[in-house]
């Protein structure tokens, strides 16, 4: 059984969830929507705790894209600041040397559990003024953390621009975020209508801007794959 540790990109009520696209198989799904690192290692140590864990085989963590998205979404309008204004301890946003620190327990606690680990890169943001140096370093962090520890590594990133080298990046949530609220609402009552959310905003690989369509979840669905 494969557990998948992440946030909504996992979870994929807005957007699909990559692991529609995976193979066949027992799972569960740690997707949990605006979790951050230290959310997810909280979560791993409650997971540790439930009766299906010893059955899990292999954890797939993809965790971090909030880490920057909150951040910078705080930057674009006084709604959001309001939104993500506080934080309680275990959804605090981890800078740098922080994601690292969060990251390595996250590994040590799986490995030290006798499980396999494959630790899945972050993917692009086509959302306007998004920090891409910043999502470069963190996924230079996950790159260096797998290679460390002679585990896998999904590099979704990667995978997507080769797919898409001119993907476009301009896409806005507005100050207020009234589109979200929609977007929740609409794909998570008719699951069938996500791609066309992408289809009538010309974004190539997510349908909001960050989370993905078919197109990006068949990607970094395969990217895992690979890793497995």
């Amino acid at each position: 059984m494969i557990l998948y540790l992440g946030d909504s990109l996992t979870r994929g009520l807005v957007g699909w969830s990559y692991i529609k696209f995976m193979p066949g198989g027992a799972f569960k799904n740690g997707g949990l929507d605006g979790d951050t690192a230290h959310g997810a290692l909280r979560r791993l140590r409650i997971y540790r705790k439930m009766p299906w864990y010893p059955h899990i085989r292999t954890v797939v963590v993809g965790i971090g894209t909030n880490d920057l998205l909150q951040p910078y979404l705080m930057s674009t309008g006084l709604v959001w600041k309001l939104v993500f204004g506080w934080r309680v301890p275990w959804k605090k946003w981890a800078d740098e040397p922080e994601y690292e620190r969060v990251m390595r327990q996250i590994i040590e606690t799986v490995l030290a559990d006798g499980k396999k680990c494959v630790v899945m890169g972050l993917p692009l943001m086509q959302l306007l003024n998004y920090p891409e140096g910043e999502l470069m370093a963190r996924n230079a962090i996950l790159e260096k953390l797998a290679a460390g520890y002679g585990l896998p590594f999904a590099d979704v990133l990667s995978a997507e621009l080769g797919a898409e080298p001119d993907a476009r990046r301009d896409y806005d949530w507005g100050k207020l975020g009234l589109q979200r609220v929609v977007d929740i609402i609409v794909m998570g009552l008719f699951p069938r209508t996500k791609d066309r959310f992408s289809a009538r905003r010309g974004l190539e690989l997510t349908v909001d801007g960050v989370h993905f369509n078919t197109r990006s979840g068949t990607i970094a669905a395969e990217a895992v794959r690979k890793c497995l």
